[in-house]
């Protein structure tokens, strides 16, 4: 637990509740031990964790029900396909033809390594947020 655990809290009729995220500066959530990820990364480090850090499990979740089980893989199902012409395009950015104008993000500092975590690679491969001991496939039980 984090020892500045009292950063994320308030009062509210005489009882700890959490602070609104919404009214924290980055600073504050740094110290409380949060990265800078993205929505679809933070669900499926939630449903890791659900899983008791096995992707396997994420993977063959039966959890139907659960407002995250569509994005649980860390893709957006919502999302339409991209048409060819614009596959093209990211190809050659990616192959460094296109330089890319640089995010908000990269001109405030760049986001952490942890947002780009699990981009390219197999989603139902053990992700390289936890501890390799943490994501050992033969742990945790079925869901």
């Amino acid at each position: 637990m984090s020892q500045h655990r009292h950063i994320g809290l308030e009062r509210q009729d005489g009882y700890d509740v959490g602070r609104d995220p919404r009214t924290m500066t980055m600073g504050d959530l740094e110290q409380l031990g949060h990265a800078r990820v993205s929505p679809l990364r933070a669900l499926r480090l939630k449903c890791l964790d659900c899983c008791n850090g096995s992707a396997r499990e994420v993977r063959l979740c039966t959890a139907v029900d659960c407002p995250s089980w569509p994005s649980r893989m860390g893709k957006n199902p919502w999302r339409k396909p991209l048409s060819e012409e614009e596959c093209a395009e990211r190809r050659a950015r990616f192959a460094g033809k296109i330089p890319a104008a640089p995010s908000d993000a990269q001109k405030t500092g760049g986001e952490i390594a942890a947002s780009h975590l699990g981009r390219g690679r197999d989603p139902d491969a053990p992700t390289s947020a936890f501890p390799a001991s943490v994501l050992d496939e033969n742990t945790g039980g079925p869901s």
